[in-house]
């Protein structure tokens, strides 16, 4: 799941109210907006990067709600005003920029340029950090496969890009309201808050709404603990059954040894057994030879360890028929 899928969310989750409503359009015109000069004595027009037409027609339904202003047709906006911006297919231009500004407690007074924080007349900080998501957000929800390429976090992450780091420490703040740990970091030219932890970005689109992005991200995250659960009870029984098999190998040719050097009727009555048992059922585990034999695994192990020993001794030469038997 991709940042797009979920502001394509989200833009089509409507506001319950008119404060909701003014939060999404305030934190989304926060982080988008630039100014142009209209002409000398008219003031300031906006343009809003909504980068594709989903958001820029949410956008624009929500300042005909609020404020009773639509967007300039940019067909018609032909009379160079907006000196050097390049708007896109997908970017809002607005003659009434000061009204919005100030309608969305963006500039506290009549200067344009001088941008507050995030106004505590914001009645709704989730709907604002959904505004804030759908302008400068983005999200990463891998599949349970992919997510296996980053072992720590998973590969989820969400995160935020501002222009200036006081409003990237106040949005810092308004996550930490909500329990959710975030991190600041500075990124080509921007200041960056990401989350990367698969709990906090779960709360964190949880808070902005994404519920589906919430939902597709938990059943990854569930399904790659089974598969990693899967994984490793595989990796045990295989680590399990090559000790098992090395073990074996180890007892079985000490027998040979035993038996091409000394024979195993040098050996006493016990020694014979767990010799005579391990070459019946090389494959098998301790434990069930030992459950076979009716002994303690620690039992038969010291056996076999003495098995080992003595076929050591007949290597070497220590070890004859006829001084093993004195």
């Amino acid at each position: 799941m991709t940042g797009l899928d979920v502001k394509k969310e989200i833009a089509e989750k409507r506001a319950k109210n008119a404060d909701e409503k003014l939060a999404i359009l305030s934190g989304f015109v926060r982080v988008t907006f630039s100014l142009y000069k209209k002409g000398i004595d008219d003031g300031f027009g906006l343009i809003l990067d909504c980068q594709n037409h989903d958001i820029s027609d949410y956008i624009a339904s929500l300042t005909k709600e609020l404020f009773s202003v639509a967007p300039v047709d940019k067909r018609n906006d032909d009379d160079g005003k907006r000196g050097k911006f390049k708007i896109d297919s997908s970017s809002l231009l607005f003659a009434e920029g000061e009204k919005l500004l100030k309608g969305l407690y963006i500039i506290p007074g009549d200067n344009v340029f001088d941008v507050g924080g995030i106004s505590d007349k914001i009645k709704s900080l989730p709907c604002y950090a959904r505004g804030v998501f759908l302008g400068c957000g983005s999200v990463s929800v891998p599949s349970a496969d992919s997510a296996q390429s980053d072992k720590k976090s998973g590969g989820y992450h969400i995160e935020f890009a501002f222009y200036t780091e006081d409003f990237a420490n106040e949005f810092l703040a308004l996550l930490s309201k909500y329990n959710i740990y975030a991190h600041l970091t500075r990124r080509g030219g921007k200041y960056v808050v990401y989350v990367k932890y698969i709990s906090d970005v779960s709360d964190c689109l949880a808070l902005i709404g994404a519920d589906r992005a919430v939902l597709d991200m938990n059943a990854a995250a569930a399904t790659y603990a089974v598969k990693s659960d899967v994984n490793r009870r595989l990796n045990c029984e295989l680590a399990n059954m090559s000790r098992t098999v090395d073990a074996s190998v180890g007892v079985t040719e000490a027998v040979d040894v035993i038996e091409s050097s000394i024979g195993l009727d040098a050996l006493d009555e016990k020694l014979r057994e767990a010799a005579l048992a391990r070459r019946g059922n090389p494959q098998a585990s301790i434990g069930n030879i030992a459950k076979e034999l009716g002994i303690s695994k620690s039992g038969l192990k010291h056996r076999f360890d003495k098995l080992i020993k003595i076929a050591n001794g007949c290597k070497n030469g220590k070890n004859n028929r006829k001084n093993f038997m004195r």
